[in-house]
């Protein structure tokens, strides 16, 4: 299923683009280096944390942890196109939705395994799963769906920008995620393109 965003036009840079001031730039450069660093060290905090515990987590843990990593990844190549196209770069812009568009659906699917090896981890018991990986692979699949709906549909993140963080505790609610607005002006381009 697609996002249901209304794929609309930039604000006078060009498709996809927002309006660069230095504080977005500044701001992307560090970002989407975060997001990708992220890819690696939630899994690790994952298996320390357990560990730490007392409760090692196993196979399902990471299995459940892979569409955190591609959204990551995805999320983080998605912000880093963002950035060089502020910067005159547009083909990095391009490049990197059409990576969103093809995993897209991947994700997804990966995503809903996630959160169906949650549920079964507390009906049945899984041969080499590790002590904590019921909670484990709960959170990893949560938190696979807020990465998911966060970068392809809503923009769940409020704390890291005061404007967005505003805007949610006045009641302004939830707002297509930048990624899914892109993402949709970039479908509707490449349909258009393909009727000629």
């Amino acid at each position: 299923m697609r996002p249901r965003v209304r794929a609309r036009a930039s604000l006078g840079q060009g498709r996809g683009l927002m309006p660069d001031s230095g504080r977005v730039t500044k701001r992307l450069t560090w970002y989407w280096q975060v997001e990708v660093a992220n890819a690696a060290l939630v899994p690790a905090a994952f298996f320390i944390f357990g560990a730490w515990l007392g409760a090692p987590l196993g196979w399902p843990s990471m299995a459940a942890l892979v569409p955190v990593i591609g959204l990551l990844i995805v999320g983080g190549l998605y912000w880093r196109g963002k950035l060089r196209a502020l910067q005159g770069e547009r083909a990095a812009l391009d490049k990197a939705l059409r990576l969103a568009d093809r995993w897209d659906r991947p994700l997804l699917v990966l995503t809903l395994a996630a959160l169906g090896l949650a549920a079964g981890g507390f009906v049945i018991a899984w041969p080499g799963a590790g002590p904590g990986d019921r909670w484990g692979v709960l959170i990893a699949a949560l938190l696979a769906l807020a990465e998911y709906v966060n970068y392809y549909h809503l923009q769940l993140q409020h704390f890291d920008n005061w404007p967005d963080f505003q805007r949610l505790v006045t009641g302004k609610g939830f707002r297509p995620a930048k990624m899914a607005v892109d993402l949709a002006a970039w479908r509707k381009q490449r349909q258009s393109r393909c009727r000629l």
